[in-house]
């Protein structure tokens, strides 16, 4: 696939890290020079120093000819701006890192881009454990390089049930959970005073240290 990913922060570089070896070609954008040059030097991939919110710049790289376009800048509104010019130019595979939720919903609602946003990917996935789509144990890839996107839950016969989180020693430098889901609601992990039968975990978690990571709860 011929890929461009809009901003060479550390989410970019894992992207243009991961994806260039698996044999696509990537083009990565950023305004930065420093990181355009760091990105070439730890991934086979093409950089160009320009700023994303450019449209001169979706010219000069003919983006018609693209198959994805994935923008993962700091700002919401240049990765919404970067959605909108793929679609423009008929992109097929358009996706958008967003720390907004209510960004999130409208670039879904108005089929602008894929969003990647923790909150809003947690929602979608306790959504498609409800309606059966995927088992608890599912492991949900996610535009996160080396990570994925899992979900277990917590029953009597775990150790970690009736803990708070914090007696809970988890490898906390493999993953990080975004959510627990009580059956109900969504529980911020900092305010789950202990963890009951039926709670569902939901983390973001390195490939290699899933086992490990679920582990700690049995």
């Amino acid at each position: 696939m011929r890929i461009l990913i809009v901003g060479a922060g550390q989410v970019g570089k894992e992207l243009a890290r991961e994806l260039s070896g698996r044999g696509n070609e990537i083009i990565v954008v950023d305004k930065d020079k420093d990181k355009c040059d760091a990105v070439t030097r730890e991934a086979d991939v093409m950089a160009i120093h320009m700023d994303a919110t450019n449209p001169r710049l979706y010219e000069e790289v003919d983006l018609h000819r693209f198959d994805a376009v994935i923008a993962v800048t700091d700002k919401d509104e240049v990765n919404l701006f970067v959605a909108l010019m793929a679609k423009v130019y008929n992109v097929t595979h358009r996706i958008a890192r967003v720390k907004d939720e209510r960004v999130a919903r409208l670039m879904e609602d108005a089929e602008v881009a894929e969003p990647v946003n923790e909150a809003y990917i947690t929602a979608k996935l306790i959504q498609s454990l409800l309606e059966g789509k995927y088992i608890a144990s599912t492991l949900i890839p996610a535009f996160t390089g080396n990570y994925v996107l899992i979900s277990f839950t917590i029953t009597e016969m775990d150790r970690s049930y009736g803990k708070p989180l914090s007696e809970i020693k988890y490898p906390k430098n493999a993953g990080k959970i975004l959510a627990i889901y009580d059956g109900e609601k969504f529980i911020d992990p900092e305010e789950a005073l202990e963890l009951q039968a039926g709670y569902e975990i939901i983390a973001l978690v390195r490939r290699d240290k899933v086992d490990s990571f679920i582990e700690a709860f049995r």
